[in-house]
């Protein structure tokens, strides 16, 4: 069969690339940067923080980043408004639209009605749709929040091809709506060359969470193990770098429980300086719960911890046992036990040779997660077929 090659190819994400929020912004960036080594003309519309601009042929068309402060829905449909009146007037001029998550895809499916040779390429890192029933709504929303699971659901399903962050992604959506031979697994990636290694002199004391903090995060149990952690290490310090809805109720809660002494809130950054934070720590946590939009992805920061030679601590979720091992590279705690929590973070910061074996491990395995490979990858899948 020949192979058809697109010529302009459109990339929409709500992920804020500059200044870079989040990982799905890195790797939208780094899937940039491969269509440019690949003489492609890319029109990327995305939350940035410059006028539209055509750079070193990339045309860049900015728009707000979603706020998500008062509703999670109410900030989607708003932001796919705006995204609306800056995509249709390009979209005929494009061969491919490559989207990173369903929050820029809203409108997607009745587009393609229009604009029927423009073919749709999704890139998910998460469901987000998944996510409200963990985290807090409206009446509305509550009413709402089966329509918009399945409508997500239909979005995925509109897609002529379909890139995932891990095999349980895809098994879930196989059982759901997608044919398997749609569907690419591309897990995320880390640039470690950008990635700090080298530890400050206090980092031996140091526990970070990188990223987000809202109710999939579950950020309030590595709080509630603070107590339990520092009867036995009164130096340690926890870092909790980065914002979201929930950080002002995990600050209020690490001062009822009178530990926020111990605590450094960062609030929002942009990602290169929240990194810097690494140097900061020797052991990195991942708090999420045990539920379905968590089971099916990775999150970033596992990669970013690996590549920073800090010591890993997780809940033993899918779609991070995939790329994961016990006692070579992760050690693993139990979901919503902060007793088990305070438990592995006590016994890393105990045994220093440990603790070393575990970073030692990570560094290794972050190699096999190059993020120009992993941009290849979705490059190759999604453009030509």
């Amino acid at each position: 069969m020949k192979t058809k090659i697109a010529n302009s190819v459109i990339i929409v994400t709500h992920d804020s690339l500059s200044p870079v929020k989040g990982g799905g912004a890195l790797r939208t960036l780094a899937v940039i940067k491969e269509l440019q080594n690949r003489h492609f003309k890319p029109i990327v519309i995305a939350p940035l923080d410059q006028k539209a601009d055509n750079q070193n042929g990339v045309l860049y068309i900015p728009i707000p980043a979603p706020r998500k402060e008062r509703s999670q829905v109410l900030s989607a449909i708003k932001f796919n408004l705006r995204l609306a009146r800056r995509l249709v007037p390009v979209l005929s001029q494009a061969d491919i639209l490559f989207a990173h998550n369903t929050i820029a895809c809203i409108g997607i499916p009745f587009l393609k009605i229009f604009f029927k040779r423009c073919r749709f390429i999704l890139d998910i890192t998460d469901i987000h749709a998944e996510y409200l029933p963990i985290g807090k709504r409206n009446i509305a929303e509550i009413l709402i929040t089966p329509f918009l699971i399945w409508y997500e659901y239909q979005i995925i399903k509109s897609a002529d091809r379909v890139i995932v962050a891990t095999e349980a992604m895809k098994q879930h959506l196989t059982e759901k709506v997608i044919r398997p031979d749609k569907i690419q697994v591309v897990y995320d990636s880390v640039d470690t060359e950008n990635i700090p290694r080298g530890k400050e002199t206090s980092a031996e004391m140091g526990i970070i969470h990188l990223g987000a903090i809202d109710r999939q995060h579950n950020v309030e149990i590595l709080i509630e193990a603070i107590p339990r952690v520092i009867k036995t290490f009164p130096r340690a310090r926890f870092l909790i770098v980065g914002g979201g809805r929930e950080k002002e109720n995990i600050q209020k809660l690490a001062q009822r429980l009178g530990v926020d002494r111990y605590c450094l809130f960062t609030g929002w950054l942009a990602h290169a300086e929240a990194r810097e934070f690494l140097k900061k720590a020797s052991i990195g946590v991942i708090t999420r719960k045990d539920v379905l939009p968590n089971r099916i992805i990775t999150t970033l920061k596992i990669f970013e911890y690996w590549a920073s030679a800090t010591a890993v601590i997780a809940p033993p979720v899918d779609g991070i046992k995939e790329i994961a091992s016990a006692e070579e590279n992760i050690l693993w705690f139990c979901p919503q036990d902060a007793q088990d929590l305070a438990e592995k973070i006590t016994l890393l910061l105990s045994d220093r040779e440990y603790r070393q074996r575990l970073s030692s491990g990570g560094l290794m395995r972050a190699v096999a997660f190059n993020q120009d490979k992993s941009a290849a990858k979705i490059v190759d899948f999604g453009i030509a077929f």
